[in-house]
């Protein structure tokens, strides 16, 4: 055989195997809502994503004489001088306000919302090819009035319902009655998944 079929042929094959991997996407609903791919060993946190920062000298480069640029350059740094100490000084502020007012963790109906939105972008991108499997669904729904937890578990059950069914209806789902479950808790305080 010649060697660029050959070649070519291993590269086929190494796609081929890439491609038959199962890919193991986990979604996390405790205190905070957490998307993470795995293939093999190998696991990514594709939710919440890490911001970086955006360099202004990549966004703007133009062919300025050698004046111009050194200008320029003295007028950005002083510019940079000026955010970095305006960056310190909004830190200084943000940190004492964060001390004074703690932000009030998000409710149940907000992570519920934040989930049925990423599965329904996951199921947008892989359509048909995902096999999905529900580890473990249950989730105690609980507020300090009777009234409150009993119309909150009719919203967590109804949406819980119609994503399941929604999911199931796209993918191939797989899940134990046991595993998923949803329980009104009228004597406690707080929710909890």
């Amino acid at each position: 055989m010649p060697l660029p079929l050959i070649i070519i042929g291993g590269i086929l094959l190494l796609f081929v195997l890439l491609l038959a991997l199962p890919v193991h996407l986990t979604v996390v609903c405790r205190e905070a809502v957490t998307l993470r791919v795995r293939v093999l060993f190998i696991s990514l946190t594709l939710f919440p994503q890490k911001k970086k920062p955006v360099n202004p000298r990549k966004l703007t480069k133009k062919a300025l004489s050698k004046k111009e640029s050194k200008a320029q350059k003295k007028a950005e740094r002083r510019e940079r001088r000026a955010a970095r100490k305006a960056q310190k000084k909004a830190r200084a502020a943000k940190a004492n306000e964060k001390a004074a007012l703690p932000l009030p963790p998000p409710t149940l109906r907000q992570r519920l919302a934040l989930v049925r939105a990423l599965a329904a972008a996951i199921i947008r991108k892989t359509n048909k090819h995902l096999r999905l499997k529900a580890a473990r669904v249950h989730i105690r729904v609980a507020t300090g009035d009777a009234a409150t937890t009993a119309i909150l578990y009719g919203a967590v059950s109804a949406s819980l319902s119609y994503l399941l069914g929604a999911l199931s209806r796209v993918v191939r789902l797989k899940a134990a009655p046991r595993d998923i479950g949803v329980v009104a808790d009228y004597l406690s305080e707080k929710s909890s998944t």
